[in-house]
């Protein structure tokens, strides 16, 4: 199983498109800001992308994303999940209620969360904390990036897909 997660694209449909064509998954997680505030002149075609893939999706709701009618494109964004996979309980969250020192009451091992733009992994005593980054709008001097969670690793790349970071778990 390979996962691609992604976060904080911010109506940055040519970033999403180009890593949802070139890079392979089997699950798609975004945690959270389609769109900003949203609003966003590619906003049909983020939809339409995320209609491509909705049988892979899981949506994580961002703070930006207040605005969206979810009902209407039927699909179920959520604050935060966690799931089994790969030896492990993750925890997927956009980042801005819920984050390190701030977890929810049930999460897993591996806490991947959003919201801050700058991507990182870190492990603090037994949880391992990632972040992808942006894909529509990197802060302080870093690129657009995202995650590949395959097998034991999780893999930042920027958008050229070169490895950023990496870390077994």
């Amino acid at each position: 199983m390979r996962l691609l997660i992604i976060s904080d694209i911010h109506g940055d449909y040519e970033s999403l498109y180009k890593v949802t064509k070139e890079e392979t998954f089997d699950q798609l997680v975004i945690l959270g800001d389609l769109f900003s505030y949203g609003f966003s002149d590619n906003k049909n075609e983020i939809l339409s992308l995320l209609e491509e893939y909705k049988s892979k999706l899981i949506l994580i709701k961002g703070n930006c994303d207040t605005l969206i009618n979810y009902d209407a494109l039927m699909i179920k964004p959520y604050e935060a999940i966690t799931m089994p996979f790969n030896k492990h309980l993750v925890t997927f969250t956009h980042g801005n209620t819920y984050k390190k020192g701030f977890l929810p009451s049930y999460h897993g091992d591996i806490f991947i969360s959003g919201h801050t733009h700058v991507p990182s992994i870190t492990k603090e005593f037994d949880i391992i904390y990632a972040n992808p980054g942006s894909l529509g709008a990197p802060r302080y001097g870093t690129l657009k990036s995202y995650i590949i969670f395959s097998d034991n690793k999780i893999t930042i790349k920027d958008l050229n897909k070169n490895v950023q970071k990496e870390m077994e778990v």
